[in-house]
């Protein structure tokens, strides 16, 4: 059997779409594939930008970030998972919930989630010698340990903190009162008719399908106008609630190669 082909490095790493109606700008690690990457969302107040995630952390996220705005950023991942935490330690504002901080701070590929989603994610590399089967996000110390109903205030923007564990113990979402803006994170991930409800037992030791219900429950019950998940781009509210009402009715069905926990 050929051996095969090396990946390219790129020259480009990030892209960035325009924003939307809502001020939401997306930010995506092209090379990277959909279920090993994921979606970042970029907001901009009068006094301070937000960053919800930071990606895989292997290419320079915040020199790119700086392009496109001269605010402060806060960096702000939903959990501690390698493609949301990945460049938090990048950036001077790491904000994260309590509960996942170790997870910043003593990385690995296990409570990272790494070990089972890099390998095959590549389309490039970032960087000549970059080895996907053996990369751990850098670690860092958070700034900010967020906890349920803390508020980022970005001047004329307040974002209030939604702690939704399930996938993970400190998993969180941001929701905007104002606009229904809603930023689910990996709290809620879907694709068609399957809801990502986090890592199996033999993976994660705080993977709480229980709890993810109960989150989940609450997270329908927020007035959302807009829903913006760490995967698969922008969101439909409808196909959202659609999915979520199916999940907690008891069907989940993965469908599709890009799916977690393929």
């Amino acid at each position: 059997m050929n051996a095969p082909e090396p990946l390219p490095v790129a020259e480009d790493w990030f892209a960035i779409e325009a924003a939307d109606e809502n001020g939401v700008r997306r930010v995506r690690e092209t090379h990277v594939h959909e279920y090993g990457g994921g979606s970042m969302w970029l907001v901009e107040g009068t006094e301070r930008a937000l960053l919800v995630e930071t990606g895989l952390g292997v290419a320079p996220l915040r020199a790119f970030v700086e392009t496109i705005t001269d605010k402060p950023v806060i960096a702000f991942a939903s959990l501690g998972y390698y493609d949301h935490a990945g460049g938090l330690h990048q950036f001077d504002e790491r904000w994260i919930h309590g509960a996942d901080a170790h997870r910043i701070e003593r990385p690995n590929r296990i409570n990272t989630a790494a070990q089972w989603y890099l390998d095959g994610a590549f389309a490039a590399l970032p960087h000549a010698g970059f080895d996907p089967a053996s990369y751990v996000m850098p670690a860092s110390k958070p700034t900010r340990l967020l906890n349920d109903g803390d508020v980022i205030d970005l001047g004329n923007r307040r974002f209030r903190v939604c702690h939704l564990p399930g996938v993970t113990s400190g998993a969180s979402a941001l929701f905007e009162e104002e606009t229904g803006v809603l930023f689910t994170g990996e709290t809620l991930v879907w694709d068609g008719d399957f809801v990502y409800d986090g890592e199996p037992p033999e993976r994660s030791d705080d993977a709480d399908r229980q709890a993810f219900r109960t989150s989940m429950r609450r997270l329908l019950d927020l007035p959302a106008t807009a829903v913006y998940p760490a995967h698969f781009g922008r969101g439909d509210l409808t196909e959202m609630r659609r999915a979520l009402n199916g999940y907690l009715a008891g069907n989940n069905t993965a469908k599709g190669e890009n799916t977690y926990n393929q």
